[in-house]
């Protein structure tokens, strides 16, 4: 799988982000997101590998509100091993990771929340609009996710976002959800809740290094 790699200038051991793209995106499009929720972090970013109509997404629909379930699982899986490998090459923790994702990066970021244990610890989903019912068995209730929707987003609407949350709740997550007066856009105002959000997990993980 095409992904570019970042390590941190700063340190070693520090937290990593990976991104995953919207539709149309590549592994370049969410630097931006990544240095302003933590500029020091290091960077995965995977490119989806499925092509529709010449754009990149990280699965199949069967139309523009309905997911190809088979594609969702294959494509899933294959992330899920992906990231395993990576995370040896490149040699951090996922355990010490969050993920980014925006739209349909968001949504494989939901799917692979609640059908796999890659012991996250956390995800920002910006303007999700998940619409599986395929919910994996287990519990995650170390897992802290940030979901953000706008006020005018027809693509992905608020009230997608807070039936997501739902689910992820009743697999033991602690969801918060930040609303913007935005539409399907990426907002200043979204990057900087990304960070606000993100300021005590990191806090709560190099504490947990220390008592190591």
């Amino acid at each position: 799988m095409k992904h570019l790699y970042i390590k941190s200038k700063v340190e070693e051991n520090v937290e990593t982000i990976i991104l995953l793209h919207g539709t149309g995106g590549r592994e370049t499009d969410l630097l931006d997101v990544a240095a302003m929720v933590d500029g020091d972090a290091n960077v995965l970013s995977l490119r989806g590998e499925i092509d529709e109509n010449g754009q990149s997404r990280f699965f199949r629909r069967l139309s523009a509100n309905e997911f190809d379930e088979a594609s969702l699982k294959e494509e899933g899986d294959k992330i899920y091993n992906t990231l395993k490998d990576l995370s040896k090459i490149y040699d951090f923790e996922l355990s010490k990771s969050i993920l980014i994702g925006y739209s349909n990066g968001a949504n494989m970021g939901a799917y692979l929340l609640l059908n796999y244990d890659l012991g996250l610890r956390g995800a920002m989903l910006m303007h999700s609009a998940y619409r599986s019912e395929t919910v994996g068995k287990g519990m995650l209730f170390n897992t802290d996710v940030l979901l953000t929707a706008g006020a005018k987003d027809m693509t992905a609407t608020a009230g997608e976002s807070y039936t997501l949350k739902k689910k992820l709740e009743d697999k033991g997550m602690n969801v918060t959800i930040k609303l913007t007066d935005g539409g399907h856009e990426i907002s200043p105002m979204e990057l900087m809740e990304g960070n606000v959000w993100f300021m005590p997990i990191k806090k709560a993980l190099r504490d947990e290094g220390k008592l190591l």
